[in-house]
């Protein structure tokens, strides 16, 4: 049997069998095919941020490559969590990140409630105005990641 014979059954059997030894995209070139045997997909995949025709667009995620949010959306005395980031405002006009992911086990963080990050995992607890460690299980406070604030936007330094 050829790659050409193959059905779309067997196709989706050799992209999962041979995608850990080959590599997904070099599998999927070989059930290619003809246009007239393909498989009819009510909803044909994309990329995350393809447009029709073709050209990309930017992610809702990160309108601009390196802005992280807008301080207004980052509520004083509060959070928000952007991706595996967290933005804080312990003071108005003070902004600072750090690594979402709890030092105990990786689970996400809360956003800050009454200046206290909590892990919602096991309750670790963390200072919003510097990330220090409050109380356990986690050992060690969040890691601090360099941001700045420039034209309203919340960026990595």
């Amino acid at each position: 049997m050829t790659t050409l014979d193959m059905t779309p059954a067997l196709c989706r059997r050799a992209v999962l069998v041979g995608a850990g030894a080959v590599g997904a995209t070099a599998v999927l070139a070989a059930c290619g095919g003809s246009a007239s045997d393909a498989p009819t997909d009510p909803e044909p995949s994309r990329s995350a941020n393809a447009q029709p025709g073709g050209s990309a667009a930017p992610t809702s995620a990160a309108p601009d490559a390196g802005v992280l949010a807008k301080v207004a959306d980052v509520p004083v005395g509060g959070g928000k969590l952007v991706g595996s980031v967290l933005l804080v405002q312990p003071q108005a006009g003070v902004v600072k990140a750090f690594n979402a992911r709890c030092t105990h086990q990786g689970t996400i963080v809360d956003a800050p409630e009454q200046g206290v990050i909590t892990c919602p995992n096991h309750g670790s607890q963390f200072k919003a105005e510097d990330g220090s460690l409050v109380k356990g299980p986690a050992a060690r406070g969040l890691s601090a990641i360099a941001v700045k604030v420039v034209g309203g936007d919340v960026v990595r330094a």
